[in-house]
């Protein structure tokens, strides 16, 4: 059992805190944010390795540790956090970017369209509509905090597969990139065909039908 400070996930989250704190600044360098993360990526890899195989003198489990890191988490990290950014410098696709102009447009068109109904539908419940002139000024702080929130479980749920990952590896469940070649027994020889009666002619073992 993996000592919880060097499981995966929890590698996984600590780089993820980190390249959190510096995604904003590669909102402009789009190009920049792939090297500068796989350095970010490499450091704190051979630093986790080093630490691991000082106090625990378990060799092995590096190769492991920086390949699923730098193969599985790193390359779909790299994607949600260009998106992110992207929608960063889209004002999370509000109108006109949550402009003040833009906010006070959204609210006298929620009040005309509130108006609009009621007058339409003589009903109390067409109140309703005019708590669309509330909101409406509000709605770039709300489409925020809704991509913010979905961003951060689909970071979540990358920690999480590494996680999982890590329960595979504990439980013995290892990928086949994971056995040693030298350690798979050779297939034990063919044995030689039974010798016929004197002067008959060997025997031919019929091959396999192919699989329909």
């Amino acid at each position: 059992m993996t000592v919880s400070s060097y499981r995966l996930d929890t590698v996984a989250a600590s780089l993820v805190s980190r390249m959190e704190a510096a995604r904003p600044f590669y909102a402009h360098r789009p190009d920049a944010l792939e090297p500068a993360f796989t350095d970010i990526a490499t450091e704190e890899i051979d630093r986790v390795i080093a630490e691991h195989d000082e106090i625990m003198g378990e060799p092995g489990y590096g190769p492991r540790l920086r390949r699923e890191l730098l193969q599985t988490f790193l390359p779909r990290y790299l994607v949600l956090a260009r998106d992110h950014n992207a929608l960063e410098e889209a004002g999370y696709r509000a109108w006109m970017k949550g402009h003040p102009v833009a906010r006070v447009l959204s609210a006298v068109f929620s009040l005309l369209a509130g108006l609009a109904v009621v007058r339409l539908v003589h009903h109390p419940a067409a109140l309703l509509a005019m708590a669309g002139v509330v909101v409406a000024p509000f709605v770039p702080e709300l489409r925020r905090w809704w991509y913010r929130r979905s961003y951060a479980g689909l970071l979540q749920s990358l920690v999480d597969d590494l996680g999982r990952i890590q329960d595979g590896i504990d439980s013995g469940a290892k990928a086949p990139l994971d056995r040693d070649p030298a350690l798979i027994p050779a297939p034990a020889p063919a044995l030689a065909p039974a010798a016929g009666s004197p002067g008959e002619s060997p025997r031919r073992t019929p091959e396999k039908e192919p699989p329909s």
